[in-house]
């Protein structure tokens, strides 16, 4: 058996090491040094006293003297006292000899501000490497360079927070800040790392990092790319296995290479569905903008952890009520009727023209003209219903009493309500009492009913699923002597090595034959003993189906001596320079449900495997879940659900259903073999796949070998 990847060894060493190095880099400073441009104003010193009074402070700066009090010392080597932390803003050239210098000298961690690395091109990318050489050489870590100075940034927690702290890591410097902004809206954050480069730690280490810090309890991230996969897998499984939330911002896509031509599985597991298979596996919440990763995670650090479904939809106006219960249903979040007894409470003190079932209007008026006291006991009932787990308020403007005397209600009741209160504040104006109130009050605040609700299914969806949170296994049998050999060559495999290495995993396949003459095909009609498929057999023309190379239902032998003969010279006129093994005589398999199973390579992410609607349609309906591995056969049952076409597996309009568990069992196969083979399976396509009530086999296969040797 394989044992687990020396890259999975590898990345768990790594993290292990870092966790221990940034529990160190985060401990409280006594010595820094400011390794650049020497600046005596009293906004430069403040970056200083952000660390505390009691710390140790020094310029490293060939001029040598002082500035405003701080020491400036002409080298590393110069400085007489211990340094926890070095902040390092030189020319780029220089950084390698300042990391080398600040290993020598006995510090361990550095920031790197300079910028013209990577990001300016191939020059940089050569310079980048030697400031990972000297950090690893000296024993120097390293956050940066092309980073700022927030990593040890102070941010006061609001007043009257109630609920966790948020740890958020970015990529981007400019990007992070509208984040801890939201301090402003209640929002509150145990740190801020930005990344930059990522010459040394990365998104995955400061995610382990937070996973195992008491004191986060969601993790924030945006990414732009992933430096190790391998790493990033383990740490996600640390915040799982904390049930710590991970909400990401992730931009970009992977570059397809140029192999990703010949394969349908290539085009339908883009670089997105690859990330979301990444993210389902591992629960990650994905959100698609900046306001959007901030109110997620300021709903999902509020809401206490185990916080069920079934909110109840509170407002002023049944317009208001109508947008928020059409909102909600369109993202399918749960708003449950309210018992009889709740609704005859509230009809104590609402009007009984408005609705008060789920949603619940309470007409605007009671809100101005009822003591605070009654409004108090209406929010009292609905919390108190059996059915209700969370309360949504909305306040779609900034109206005056109407607006400041709802949202002094949110202020009055939220600290000692028995369930969670959520607020939105649709309006743009956000000077007046009532968002004040709603901010002061402590409770997530979105900016519209559509965040708010596809927020509240993100945390809905994370809580079912953490019960099925777990690692995959690495585990797969080596590949066979004939399936290494099979895989030798780059590019298309020809009809026996593909026998080979498909056989070799155990994958069902149709029968077949391959023949070199007609009268060989005759004569293999005559022992098969029924009706055949035929198709040219070459490793050159990928669709053979499309190509018109593929004849069914071949019934006796003078027509399958013709159709070899017709086979053979369609593809010479049409293929003249492709290689032809002869044609394959295949057996008929039954009417059943066509799927594509295969496998890919995607840049960032490695093997990942596919299943969707098969046959000539796989890339017109574009029916596909991915998944990158290794998965299980839970994930392959989940895949298969998450299809269009899953019903028809159950059996439609009659029909009997489909044999599932041999479908499962054969995408697990292929994983497995992809999971064996790494990178040598360039991409593979089963397809179609025909799931019959009794099994379900492998009909058509196109493999590409990436032979790393070549």
């Amino acid at each position: 058996m394989q044992t687990i990847p020396k890259a999975i060894q590898h990345a768990r060493e790594e993290l292990d090491r870092s966790l221990v190095d940034l529990q160190r880099m985060f401990r409280k400073k006594s010595g820094i040094a400011y390794v650049g441009r020497v600046d005596a104003s009293p906004q430069a010193h403040s970056w200083f006293r952000r660390f505390g009074d009691d710390v140790r402070f020094c310029y490293v700066n060939p001029r040598g003297g002082e500035a405003g009090g701080v020491p400036v010392f002409t080298s590393m080597a110069e400085v007489p006292d211990h340094i926890d932390l070095a902040v390092v803003k030189v020319a780029p050239a220089i950084v390698p000899q300042v990391i080398a210098d600040c290993g020598r000298r006995g510090v361990r961690d550095v920031i790197v501000f300079s910028s013209g690395f990577s990001e300016v091109g191939a020059e940089g990318a050569a310079l980048e490497a030697k400031v990972a050489e000297a950090a690893r050489e000296h024993g120097v870590r390293v956050i940066g360079p092309n980073t700022n100075d927030n990593t040890f940034e102070q941010f006061p927690v609001p007043e009257h927070h109630r609920g966790g702290l948020v740890g958020l890591v970015t990529q981007s410097g400019f990007n992070g800040r509208p984040i801890v902004e939201g301090i402003a809206m209640g929002a509150a954050f145990r740190r801020w790392v930005t990344v930059g480069n990522e010459v040394d730690l990365e998104v995955a280490d400061f995610i382990n990092y937070f996973a195992h810090d008491p004191q986060t309890a969601v993790i924030a991230a945006y990414v732009e790319g992933f430096k190790s996969i391998a790493k990033l897998r383990l740490a996600l499984e640390a915040a799982n296995a904390m049930k710590k939330p991970v909400v990401m911002l992730k931009m970009g896509s992977t570059e397809r290479g140029a192999r990703m031509a010949a394969s349908h599985t290539g085009h339908l597991a883009g670089a997105d569905a690859v990330i979301n298979g990444l993210f389902r596996q591992y629960g990650v919440i994905r959100v698609r903008d900046l306001d959007e990763l901030l109110e997620t995670v300021n709903l999902l650090a509020k809401l206490p952890a185990g916080t069920g479904p079934n909110c109840a939809l509170y407002s002023v106006s049944g317009g208001s009520t109508t947008l928020m219960a059409e909102l909600a249903d369109s993202y399918g979040v749960s708003f449950p009727d309210l018992s009889q007894a709740t609704i005859e409470k509230l009809y104590a003190y609402l009007p009984n023209y408005v609705t008060v079932s789920n949603p619940i209007d309470n007409g605007g008026g009671f809100v101005i003209a009822a003591p605070q006291q009654q409004r108090i006991e209406v929010l009292e009932a609905i919390a108190a219903d059996a059915s209700v787990d969370v309360i949504v308020v909305g306040l779609t403007a900034a109206l005056g009493l109407l607006s400041d005397s709802f949202a002094a209600d949110v202020l009055a009741f939220a600290p000692r309500s028995p369930k969670p209160v959520v607020a939105v504040w649709g309006s743009v104006l956000t000077d007046s009492p009532g968002y004040r109130d709603l901010v002061k009050s402590g409770v997530p605040i979105f900016r519209s009913f559509r965040k708010c609700f596809r927020a509240m299914r993100a945390h809905a969806d994370y809580e079912a699923a953490k019960a099925a949170f777990r690692s995959r296994s690495w585990d797969a049998a080596a590949l066979s002597a004939s399936q290494q050999g099979a895989l030798k060559q780059d590019g298309s495999l020809d009809s026996g090595q593909v026998a080979a290495l498909l056989d070799g995993s155990g994958i069902c396949r149709a029968g077949e034959r391959l023949v070199t003459s007609s009268s060989e095909a005759a004569e293999a009609f005559a022992a098969w003993g029924g009706r055949v498929v035929m198709k040219l057999a070459s490793p050159d023309i990928a669709h053979k189906s499309d190509a018109g190379l593929v004849l069914l239902d071949i019934g006796d032998a003078v027509t399958a001596a013709s159709t070899y003969e017709s086979l053979v010279a369609k593809a010479k006129t049409h293929f003249p320079a492709a290689r032809i093994e002869g044609v394959l005589m295949q057996e008929l398999i039954g009417t059943g449900v066509e799927m594509i199973v295969g496998l890919t390579q995607d840049r960032d992410l490695g093997p990942t495997i596919t299943v969707g609607a098969g046959g000539i349609y796989a890339e017109i309906l574009k029916d596909a879940a991915t998944r990158p591995l290794p998965v299980d056969k839970d994930d392959i049952s989940d895949m298969i659900a998450s299809l269009r076409l899953s019903p028809l597996l159950d059996g439609a309009r009659g029909a009997e259903p489909s044999d599932k568990e041999a479908l499962v069992d054969l995408v697990f196969k292929l994983a497995q073999l992809g999971l064996a083979a790494g990178s040598a399976i360039a991409e593979l396509d089963l397809n179609p796949v025909i799931v019959l009530p009794d099994r379900a086999v492998a009909v058509d296969a196109l493999v590409v070998a990436a032979n790393s040797s070549t």
